[in-house]
């Protein structure tokens, strides 16, 4: 079982805060110990959704971290040794080439353990397409022994393994190549939240994706969709990983845990304001693991995103839950050191490399 834990400085709910925030919740310490508690109990990467690339108009979410995604992870990963991150950026916000350029930055920085969440328009599938295109070309610049450093010869890299884009579409043009070397994991994780029109586009691009449904029927059946839109465009259902986004309402008997679920209901005007829906799960610790057992034994789903109604109810999930996870013997250390790794993901190869064991 893969997890993911949402990093939000209250918890999803949209009132935590007014329960037991504080000023020092928004800060970095307690947004760092967040990360290392749930890289301590083996979670695979941490999430910053933001808003999901969107400016707030009308409101500044208390869902929202007050710091802008990727400087975020940037600092984060020199603290949080060895979980992966995933930090959300849409496309209608970065020119092609500064956003590979900064989550090229980021692998470099984490060791290989960053991954970028596309927020791709929607309804715009060329220019998605073209986007997503542009920038996997861009991390591919330089093949893995492009840089030679031979100092008696004076030769920094060797030219013929520099690959100079020189795109021109039709929504972007962009030369090339990124001055960053190839990353340590060979290119940062793509990952998509699955919604109803992007689904072909993270079939021929997302290595993660999330789902939000509301059943495990649902997701499962979502999940198997998505599956035929792999094959379909020619790729293998073991080169991606589906995860479905879950609020887990824990308690240490079955009543309190009601009670706290009835408290946190969510009001339509909640459910509008939150960056992420999700699937609740309410019980104790015991009824929640299994939940998420029964989950993955419909076949389709590899792992959870959690997110958290509160602080105190991830605490509470990441001690409690986890340990059932283990005890049912879902969750099993993890090796190596990127976050392609810690997915079971394989290393791309360079295309030139990949082209030369064709031929």
């Amino acid at each position: 079982m893969h997890l993911g834990f949402s990093l939000t400085p209250f918890g999803h709910h949209p009132a935590a805060w007014r329960d037991a925030g504080t000023l020092e919740h928004l800060g970095f310490d307690a947004l760092l110990s967040q990360a290392v508690k749930a890289e301590e109990a083996g979670f695979d990467f941490v999430l910053l959704s933001d808003r999901l690339g969107t400016r707030p108009i009308d409101d500044l979410s208390p869902v929202a971290t007050p710091f802008e995604p990727t400087t975020l992870v940037a600092a984060l990963a020199t603290r949080a040794r060895r979980i992966g991150f995933l930090a959300a950026a849409a496309t209608s916000q970065h020119e092609p080439y500064n956003l590979a350029r900064r989550f090229a930055s980021l692998d470099q920085i984490s060791g290989g353990r960053t991954g970028w969440v596309a927020f791709p328009v929607s309804g715009e599938f060329e220019r998605g397409q073209e986007y997503l295109g542009l920038v996997s070309a861009l991390w591919d610049s330089w093949e893995d022994d492009a840089f030679i450093y031979d100092k008696a010869e004076g030769r920094f890299f060797e030219p013929a393994k520099m690959h100079v884009l020189n795109h021109r579409g039709e929504h972007f043009a962009v030369r090339g190549p990124l001055n960053i070397n190839r990353s340590p994991q060979g290119r940062p994780i793509i990952a998509q939240l699955l919604s109803g029109d992007n689904k072909a586009l993270a079939a021929q691009s997302a290595e993660v994706v999330l789902l939000q449904d509301r059943t495990p029927e649902s997701a499962n059946e979502t999940a198997a969709g998505f599956v035929r839109l792999l094959e379909k465009a020619g790729r293998r259902r073991q080169d991606v990983r589906i995860l479905a986004n879950v609020v887990p309402v824990v308690a240490e008997t079955p009543e309190a845990a009601q009670a706290a679920s009835d408290a946190l209901r969510f009001g339509e005007a909640d459910r509008m304001s939150q960056p992420l829906s999700a699937s609740r799960l309410v019980g104790t610790p015991a009824e929640v693991a299994d939940s998420l057992r029964r989950w993955l034994g419909l076949g389709q789903i590899d792992g959870f995103t959690i997110l958290p109604p509160t602080v105190a109810m991830g605490d509470l999930f990441l001690t409690e839950v986890v340990s059932e996870l283990r005890r049912l013997g879902l969750i099993k250390a993890n090796a190596g050191k990127t976050l392609r790794d810690r997915l079971g993901l394989a290393r791309p190869a360079h295309p030139a490399a990949a082209l030369e064991q064709s031929q």
